[in-house]
């Protein structure tokens, strides 16, 4: 085998090896397999929009099973335990958000939104008396990597409790796309 024939069977197996690689880079991504943003990395909007929830910028609706844990009376007394199904919803643009709730956050009086990471935080202060103690304020967080969803109230002692726990999926409403 001569040189000239050698050289040219390299340069050829270089190219197919390049093409080969490129097609499945483009096949990865057409599949979603790889995801590629235009947002930079650790921005808002690239947490929002790369999370596996596709907010994007107009946000989104999660339907969440969750076990509620409500005291009776007190907040030292048994509480009443039961599984339940509610609708929040996370609004970026607003930044807001907002939860099927029974105490000062709802779809009608939403609570001011954040995100650390992966986690929306969404709260709001309160000022009434519920179990024997003066609520300050409510708090409910939606992980986006695995949709723990926890409501937590805060009481003017600073006391914390999280009342709702559960897992939240993306709502999607009809016409479905």
């Amino acid at each position: 085998m001569n040189k000239q024939s050698s050289l040219n069977a390299i340069l050829i197996s270089a190219m197919v090896t390049v093409v080969v690689v490129v097609g499945l880079a483009w096949a990865a991504v057409a599949m979603n397999w790889i995801h590629i943003s235009s947002s930079p990395v650790g921005s808002r909007d690239a947490e929002l929009d790369t999370r596996g929830s596709s907010l994007g910028k107009k946000g989104g609706d999660f339907i969440c099973e969750v076990t509620i844990s409500t005291p009776k009376d007190t907040l030292n007394s048994e509480p009443k335990v039961y599984n339940d199904m509610l609708i929040a919803g996370l609004e970026p643009e607003a930044k807001s958000g907002w939860y099927q709730g029974e105490y000062s956050i709802s779809e009608s009086r939403k609570g001011a939104m954040r995100m650390e990471g992966s986690k929306a935080f969404v709260s709001r202060p309160a000022m009434f008396e519920r179990f024997g103690q003066m609520i300050t304020q409510e708090e409910f967080t939606i992980d986006l990597n695995d949709g723990a969803f926890v409501q937590t109230l805060t009481f003017r002692d600073g006391t914390r409790r999280h009342m709702i726990k559960g897992v939240c999926a993306k709502y999607i409403k009809a016409p479905f796309q």
